[in-house]
């Protein structure tokens, strides 16, 4: 089986590694002659896919796809890619999105945890035992950045809309105090303006969630750090990323089989 891999950053490499003992390889980058590429049985698309003018992003520039790329390959293609993707989905292949699967959320939440501890070491200037942590949001990630940080025996506490007073566990209603360090997992509005100027104190915000719902503004004329830590897998464990997202293209391709 032939399979080409768009290799953006070190985690697709390592899909590339991974794979490559199984399957014909093709790497594809920059210096790639995309005009007279072969058809494939398989192609991997970075996380973020193809954008709607068919370009991809690489480490120092953009790469224009041209349509005969698309056009050569075989309506049996699979095509594989990170998130959902309007390009993509326009075109007749098959599409599997990984970074939505079940599995690969759940190895990667592990990963992303890792990464938060990592950030909030070195966002804090002092003893992780001497702060308060408050992780807003309680999805995948949320659980397992919770779980993490309370085996370190952290002072750590868990905010949610809907749930009781109790243990580590804070209703949205009860928040009054915040901790020093915020970890924003939630995907909805909670961190609007009228929240963020009701702190008395000031805390760095490490924002993990995808959506941008975080009033930066407010936070930044109350004097209130934001840290956006996007691709936490990716950054500080590329090669266990990469063989997440290869392992699970393994599997799906063997049971298409």
């Amino acid at each position: 089986m032939r399979i080409a891999v768009f290799c953006n950053e070190d985690r697709m490499l390592q899909v590339c590694d991974n794979l490559s003992k199984d399957y014909q390889i093709m790497i594809c980058n920059e210096e790639t002659d995309y005009e007279n590429q072969p058809a494939y049985d398989a192609i991997v698309f970075p996380i973020k896919g193809v954008y709607e003018n068919g370009m991809i992003d690489f480490l120092d520039k953009k790469i224009q796809l041209p349509d005969s790329f698309f056009q050569r390959q075989k309506k049996e293609c699979i095509y594989f890619c990170g998130m959902k993707n309007e390009y993509l989905e326009r075109l007749p292949q098959a599409k599997i999105y990984y970074m939505q699967e079940e599995k690969v959320i759940r190895d990667n939440a592990i990963l992303t945890a890792e990464g938060v501890l990592h950030e909030l070491i070195n966002c804090v200037r002092k003893s992780i035992y001497d702060i308060t942590i408050d992780i807003i949001g309680y999805g995948q990630c949320g659980k397992v950045i919770y779980q993490m940080l309370k085996n370190l025996q952290l002072n750590v506490r868990v905010i949610r809309r809907d749930c009781k007073l109790e243990d580590d566990f804070i209703p949205l209603s009860a928040w009054n105090n915040c901790g020093d360090v915020l970890v924003h997992t939630a995907t909805g509005s909670i961190l609007d303006k009228e929240r963020i100027q009701s702190w008395k104190n000031k805390p760095i915000i490490i924002d993990i969630a995808t959506p941008d719902v975080i009033d930066i503004k407010t936070a930044k004329e109350e004097g209130i750090v934001v840290l956006k830590a996007k691709n936490l897998p990716g950054r500080f464990a590329s090669i266990s990323a990469g063989n997440i997202i290869a392992d699970f293209i393994r599997e799906t391709l063997l049971n298409e089989k």
